[in-house]
C-alpha cells in the first residue's frame, strides 16, 4: 500500500498509511474517552454521498495542524465541514480553518509560525461557546453554525450542496455518529440576526433555496445550474408508480420530462451492495430508465461533466423537452472563490 505523507512547515510529517483512516482515528477516540455525548437522532435515515480524494487530503492536513497544537484547537468552515460529513461542492479552500481566539492555541515558536503562514487559515472573530461542539476529538463549530458560515462565505453552488445535507433529518460525521439535522427556519433565524451585513442576502437566499428532498452532491449542483439556466424549478424524488404495484423516484420531475442525474460512484465496485456489479447497475438504470419512458415522458440524462457545463446541460434539457421560462442568470459567485477571514 502507498504511504502518503503530509508536509508543513518542513518539518512536520505525518505517516498517513491508513488515512483513509483519518475518518477512522475520531472513532478510536471516542472509545477512549474523550468525545462529549452526541446527539442521536434514533432511526433516521442518514443519506449517503461518494467521498472526494480533496476532502481525505483535507482531514490528513487537519491531523498535521493538530499534531501541532494542544487540544483547544477549534475547526471552522470548511474544516468544520468535513468533520459534520457535510459535501463540498467545487474546490476546497487551500488550507484548514481554524479559529483565532480565547479558544485557540496562542502561536509561539518558528514551527507554528509556519503553520500559520502555510497551512492554516486563521479566522479573527468571536464564536460563543454554543456555537461550539465536540464531535469526537474535534472541536468544531456547531452544525447550524457551520452551515450560516458556508452560507455567507462560499461559493453559492457549495453552500447549496452543504445546506441540502445539512437540512436532512440526521447527518453522519466523519467517523459515523450521527446526528440531528438542521432547521432552515432556526438557520434563517440566525443568519438575520448576525452582525455585521456581510454575506447575509446571499446566505439568506443559500438557505431558503437548500432542498433536503436533493438525494446527492450532484443533484444540489445540477438544481443551482437549472435555476441558473432559467428553467422552472422540478420536483424533487417523486414517486412514480407502475402497473405491477412497484415504484421509481426519478431525480427531478417536469411536466413532460424526467431528470436523472448519474454519478459515476454508483458504478464502482466499492459502491455496488448486494453483490451487484457495474454493468448490473447500468442494466438496472436502462430499466429503470424504460419504465419510466412508458408514463408517456422524455428522460433526460447528466453526469458531473455535464452539470459543470451549463452550456451541455441546457442542451440536453431542451432536447428532453424542458424549456425555460425566464433569461438565464449566472451570478458573479458561481465558480468563484471563498471569502477569507469573513
Amino acid at each position: 500500500m502507498t504511504t502518503t505523507t503530509v508536509e508543513r512547515a518542513g518539518t512536520l510529517a505525518i505517516d498517513q498509511r491508513s488515512v483513509g483512516d483519518a475518518c477512522r482515528w475520531p472513532r478510536r477516540a471516542a472509545e477512549n474517552g474523550r468525545s462529549a455525548p452526541v446527539r442521536r437522532a434514533g432511526n433516521a435515515h442518514v443519506h449517503d454521498w461518494p467521498s472526494a480524494n480533496e476532502r481525505t487530503q483535507h482531514l490528513m492536513e487537519m491531523l498535521a495542524v493538530a499534531g501541532a497544537r494542544r487540544d483547544d484547537l477549534v475547526f471552522v468552515g470548511a474544516s468544520a465541514a468535513a468533520v459534520w460529513g457535510l459535501p463540498i461542492v467545487g474546490a476546497w479552500p487551500p488550507a484548514v480553518e481554524a479559529l483565532a481566539g480565547a479558544r485557540s492555541v496562542t502561536r509561539t515558536g518558528w514551527l507554528a509560525g509556519a503553520l500559520a503562514r502555510r497551512a492554516v487559515t486563521w479566522h479573527h472573530r468571536s464564536v460563543p461557546d454554543e456555537d461550539l461542539e465536540l464531535v469526537g476529538p474535534w472541536m468544531v463549530t456547531s452544525l447550524d453554525r457551520t452551515l450560516s458560515d458556508l452560507a455567507r462565505r462560499a461559493p453559492f453552488v457549495t453552500a447549496v450542496a452543504a445546506l441540502d445535507h445539512g437540512l436532512k433529518p440526521a447527518v453522519r460525521s466523519t467517523d459515523g455518529d450521527v446526528f440531528c439535522g438542521a432547521d432552515r427556519e432556526e438557520l434563517l433565524d440566525r443568519v438575520r440576526r448576525d452582525e455585521g451585513a456581510r454575506g447575509r442576502a446571499k446566505a439568506l437566499a443559500a438557505i431558503s433555496f437548500a432542498d433536503a428532498l436533493s438525494g446527492s452532491p450532484g443533484e444540489s449542483l445540477s438544481r443551482v445550474q437549472i435555476h441558473r439556466l432559467g428553467f422552472a424549478a422540478p420536483l424533487l424524488q417523486s414517486r412514480v408508480e407502475h402497473d405491477d404495484g412497484d415504484a421509481d423516484y426519478p431525480d427531478f420531475e417536469w411536466e413532460g420530462t424526467y431528470g436523472e442525474f448519474d454519478g459515476f460512484a454508483k458504478y464502482s465496485r466499492d459502491e455496488c451492495g448486494g453483490g451487484d456489479g457495474p454493468a448490473d447497475i447500468v442494466w438496472q438504470e436502462r430499466r429503470r430508465e424504460d419504465r419510466l419512458r412508458m408514463h408517456g415522458k422524455a428522460v433526460a440524462r447528466w453526469t458531473w461533466e455535464d452539470a459543470w457545463n451549463p452550456p451541455r446541460l441546457r442542451s440536453i434539457l431542451m432536447t428532453a423537452g424542458v424549456r425555460p421560462v425566464r433569461p438565464a442568470a449566472f451570478s458573479p459567485d458561481a465558480f468563484g472563490e471563498w471569502v477569507v477571514n469573513a
